[in-house]
């Protein structure tokens, strides 16, 4: 139809990508890998960076764990189908 929409996506898109970017924030915080010098310990190389995020490319430019965050390889025979 021809009815003006109640959140129009000119608004919406960016402000939604902008509270996800939030939510890759939180999980690449506590992304972990084992410490290769301490024997049973981690590190956590997501804390204490700002996340740069390419919006147009749609992934994040300096941490390339939190892309895994954005979308993920589905198994061979799957698909979204877009």
């Amino acid at each position: 139809g021809k009815m003006e929409l109640s959140s129009p996506f000119d608004t919406a898109g960016p402000m939604t990508e902008s509270i996800l970017m939030g939510n890759l924030a939180i999980r690449s915080n506590d992304y972990r890998k084992p410490d290769p010098n301490r024997q049973g310990r981690f590190t956590y190389p997501g804390r204490n960076i700002k996340l740069l995020w390419d919006g147009p490319n749609m992934k994040i430019t300096n941490f390339d764990e939190a892309n895994a965050f954005v979308k993920r390889e589905y198994r061979a025979g799957w698909t979204l189908g877009i």
